[in-house]
């Protein structure tokens, strides 16, 4: 083979290479890397004017969104602004949904708080930018053919390439930090936005585009008043998807050094710390759903709130238009039952007593919040507060801290669901909200029973002796009258499906309710607390060896400062390396782990009927529906109070554990096998005979119809 390269060696002789050597290569290299070092070099230091303006608007918006506006404001303005948004452009589920995701990010300390806050504005700074730019840029794809074929092959290559390969420019140019990290999240995160928005102008059809210029409209009007407006749901679709892409690049920033709950996730990683990682891994994964709901649009939505103000203003002086608007959004009915009219089933004289029954139960539970609870110590809160294992004298309400803190907040809820079902009922029957109706007040009543029967079966801290106020026997009675009063109205209530229900024995729900059983009884078993508290930890051969060193320095006072520090060295240790973990089924609990473990298998045993293996009568598949989701939800209300009892007042170094947590995931998991069955009824609607129109002549059974019950969504 010829020669095609000589070098040298250590002697300084010629060496020759082959062809055939791998070698060879290193006689021919490309230094592309030191061209790029000296190309990197001369942009720094003779285009630093350029550099500056193009960084300018990614340190201005991340300033002004981040460090002025989110980071010191509070987090309920916070949350309630997303609710807010939520319900504006969306509706009430989604806005609600939001609040809670992002309280629940709160709640997970301060630190996530501001972890959270500062994810969001670095998403905002990035989505913004990627639209000012990608919307554009994706018009004028759509519309030049010429520019499309320039700007295609760039984005293939924006997703093509992994994002290491294109970091490195921005970090040497900007360095490590806020800025480059949004940078290389926009060159991610855009394509999609071009390619759709491109997609959405090109799809418009051609004939309304020919036609708008025929009427002699001019080139700016057929775009903004005819391309775009057709074009805007590819568009919103490219936005969701940029938002999603610049949700999955927060760990990439992480390691460019920007802030966010990436970096946690970064930091959890790197020292392995399974706590930090799990919390920031869920206020991670909180904040990607609220962003991605708000940010897409659903048919069912009906249009955002600012669509229907809009309408509203536009049809004040004809508002029938409205309802001709609304039924041509609203899939047209069956032809038999097109020109019926009909009206929601008036509330019974056999349903009235027993709603007020109801009412009567709910009532009692709100009163009972205002009463006291315990007396002489607090009774939940004992296990997590020193100080509540004896408070002499006083006495606390449903409310107080000390009192029935959490248990009391739900009993409120509950009691007020349960009013407010039967005064919607009883005002406008099946006009309400979904659930404030015979079967939200039954689940109610039933939450609320099971929820009390486990408060009052729980056990005390060891060696206390809180007292029981008249306010949880007045819950409890409450809880039980409105239980019985919404099993009899629900007895008799005019309620039936949307749809018929199917024939077959609905398994899914028999096997939901099993997993949701097995879920709480793994749960009971688990550890219901955790205490690392120092004084608790501290075995009694321990303190007695304390005793013994703290005796010592009495004597021998010149060796007081070295025993004193063997001491504090003593005490360090044990609580680093001792805790006591207490399950749901132990004496040195509550024992609530025992009591929702009965609620849980009772659960289960109501969805065998619930699913159809008693019979295939809808009501009674409905009702009994209703009892499982009654029971699940008072199941993880109970445990849900426990926990959030500890979060309110436990000491540091005691903390809830993974049990109650099962537990309510496992009453969560019962209560949604019901979901199916519930979703289905509504108030029944009386349809009468009409007489026939022009339309309806030629339909002999629509004149011939009598008076009957059907739902309505």
């Amino acid at each position: 083979m010829t020669v095609l390269a000589q070098a040298s060696n250590e002697a300084g002789e010629s060496v020759t290479h082959d062809l055939t050597d791998n070698r060879v290569l290193e006689d021919f290299r490309i230094p592309f890397g030191k061209w790029i070092d000296q190309a990197v070099d001369w942009i720094v230091v003779n285009l630093e004017w350029l550099l500056a303006i193009i960084e300018w608007p990614f340190t201005f918006l991340n300033d002004i969104l981040v460090e002025a506006i989110l980071e010191p404001i509070s987090w309920i303005w916070v949350v309630l602004f997303f609710f807010v948004i939520g319900t504006l452009i969306r509706n009430v589920q989604v806005g609600l949904f939001a609040a809670i995701s992002l309280t629940v990010c709160g709640l997970l300390g301060n630190t996530f708080w501001l972890e959270t806050a500062r994810t969001i504005g670095f998403i905002g700074v990035s989505v913004l930018l990627c639209v000012l730019i990608g919307i554009p840029l994706g018009v004028a794809c759509g519309r030049i053919d010429a520019f499309w074929q320039v700007v295609r092959p760039v984005l293939d290559a924006m997703q093509v390439v992994h994002s290491f390969v294109y970091m490195l420019p921005f970090i040497y140019f900007w360095g490590i930090g806020t800025v480059s990290a949004t940078m290389v999240t926009m060159v991610f995160a855009l394509p999609p936005l071009i390619r759709l928005t491109n997609l959405g102008v090109r799809q418009v059809p051609a004939d309304v585009v020919e036609a708008s210029r025929a009427y002699g409209a001019p080139e700016w009007r057929v775009l903004f008043d005819v391309q775009i407006p057709l074009a805007r749901p590819a568009i919103m679709t490219g936005i969701n998807q940029t938002l999603l892409l610049a949700i999955s690049m927060l760990g990439i920033a992480a390691i460019m050094g920007a802030g966010g709950l990436g970096r946690l996730l970064f930091n959890a990683l790197s020292r392995q710390d399974v706590s930090l990682g799990a919390s920031a891994g869920l206020a991670f994964f909180l904040v990607a759903v609220v962003l991605d709901r708000i940010s897409q649009t659903e048919a069912s939505d009906k249009g955002s709130i600012f669509r229907r103000i809009r309408l509203a203003w536009m049809h004040r002086r004809d508002p029938e238009k409205l309802l001709v608007n609304e039924s041509a959004d609203t899939p047209a009915e069956s032809s038999d039952s097109s020109n019926l009219q009909g009206s929601f089933a008036e509330v019974s004289e056999k349903e009235r007593p027993w709603m007020l029954v109801s009412a009567l139960g709910g009532v009692l539970a709100i009163v009972s919040v205002f009463l006291t609870w315990t007396t002489d110590a607090g009774f939940i809160s004992a296990h997590g507060r020193r100080s509540d294992e004896s408070i002499a004298g006083e006495s606390f309400n449903g409310l107080a801290a000390s009192g029935g803190s959490w248990f009391g907040y739900l009993t409120l809820a509950f009691g007020l669901m349960i009013v407010a079902a039967v005064v919607t009922t009883l005002l406008t029957p099946g006009r309400g909200p979904r659930f404030f109706t015979t079967d939200g007040a039954l689940i109610g009543s039933l939450a609320l029973l099971v929820m009390m029967i486990c408060y009052m079966l729980a056990s005390p801290v060891g060696g206390t002796s809180p007292g029981t106020g008249v306010g949880v026997y007045l819950a409890l009675a409450g809880g039980l009258l409105a239980t019985v009063g919404s099993l009899m109205w629900i007895r008799h209530a005019k309620h039936s499906p949307l749809h018929p229900l199917s024939l077959k024995i609905g398994w899914g729900r028999v096997i939901g309710g099993t997993i949701a059983a097995l879920v709480i009884l793994i749960g009971a078993f688990s550890g219901w607390s955790f205490d690392e508290r120092t004084d608790q930890v501290v075995s009694a051969e321990t303190e007695a060896k304390i005793d013994e060193l703290r005796q010592k320095a009495i004597d021998n006072p010149e060796d007081a400062g070295p025993i004193g520090a063997e001491i504090s060295a003593l005490r360090a240790q044990l609580s680093i390396t001792e805790r006591v973990i207490t399950d749901g089924v132990s004496d040195q609990g509550t024992r609530l782990g025992i009591w929702t473990l009965i609620a849980g298998v009772i659960g289960l045993l109501t969805t065998l009927p619930a699913a159809g293996l008693l019979g295939r009568d809808e009501q009674r598949q409905w009702r009994w529906s209703t009892a499982t989701a009654g029971i699940g939800a008072g199941v993880a209300t109970a445990a849900f109070g426990w926990i959030f009892v500890q979060v309110r007042s436990a000491d540091p170094n005691y903390v809830s554990g993974v049990g109650s947590f099962l537990t309510m995931i496992g009453g969560c998991i019962l209560a949604a096998t019901a979901v199916s069955v519930l979703s289905e009824f509504r108030r029944a609607k009386i349809y009468s005979d009409t007489e026939p129109t022009a339309e309806s002549q030629s339909t002999s059974e629509v004149a011939q119809l009598a008076t009957k019950e059907q739902p309505v969504a």
